[in-house]
């Protein structure tokens, strides 16, 4: 049997995970707090009526969320399944709902479409996290911002999931985890979850997307499980961005 692309991998771990996904969302659910922060964030960027991308946006709970608060949404994942949930919570089209392909690799919408694009722990899950940064750049109408959540390899959780991600390489963790499904998801997501980076490491990629870290938005020197990203295009990218007659031969 070939191996699984990565992409695969992802698409399947969270098309299992998606008839129970919303429960984290309910009142004391594990993600409660998260989208609390996100929503918080996002509205604090953008005027209202703003045009808001969320990629990854699972089941929907934050991109219904931002709806509500009077943006213009749209939400897009990898994953049949949790595209099935979050249109079926959306009976009256508040938020377009679309379905990536597995192995994308551009964003399907046209350059300078949205004001402000959230990714929430999705970086950590694509094969070029700086990829993925460029072309959300390049989605965002000047002066745009990204916010996305990556794991923060500083709080204790991130170590101890290091230590059990070395642990399922030996042959006897894996087949214990085939007799135990949801250890053999535990181990898939380390597989799959690749990229646990320093702030100076994503503030480096961000730069080399055409982003910076906003003004009055550094990294929080509390450790937490997830770092949120606040990042703005660059004033070399707006200004880019803004001319008319980018791309011409001067005189």
């Amino acid at each position: 049997m070939a191996e699984r692309t990565a992409e695969s991998a992802v698409r399947q771990l969270f098309d299992a995970k998606a008839v129970a996904w919303p429960s984290k969302y309910t009142p004391g659910g594990r993600l409660t707090n998260r989208l609390t922060r996100l929503a918080g964030a996002v509205t604090y960027r953008v005027l209202p009526a703003s045009s808001v991308l969320d990629i990854g946006c699972g089941t929907g709970e934050l991109a219904r969320a931002l709806a509500a608060a009077g943006l213009r949404v749209t939400g897009c994942d990898i994953s049949p399944e949790m595209l099935h949930g979050a249109a079926s919570a959306d009976p009256s089209g508040t938020v377009d709902w679309i379905q990536l392909d597995t192995g994308w690799r551009s964003l399907p919408f046209e350059s300078r479409t949205f004001d402000a694009v959230v990714a929430s722990s999705v970086l950590e899950y694509v094969d070029d996290p700086v990829a993925v940064l460029r072309d959300c750049c390049r989605v965002l109408r000047p002066p745009g911002v990204v916010l996305c959540t990556v794991p923060d390899p500083r709080h204790p959780v991130r170590w101890a999931e290091w230590l059990l991600g070395l642990a399922g390489r030996v042959p006897a963790i894996r087949a214990a985890g085939r007799r135990w499904p949801r250890l053999e998801g535990y181990l898939t997501y380390l597989q799959i979850s690749r990229h646990r980076y320093s702030s100076r490491w994503w503030n480096a990629a961000a730069r080399r997307a055409g982003l910076v870290v906003a003004e009055g938005m550094a990294d929080a020197e509390v450790p937490s499980r997830l770092r949120l990203l606040t990042l703005q295009q660059t004033d070399d990218r707006m200004r880019y961005e803004s001319d008319p007659h980018r791309g011409e031969n001067q005189e």
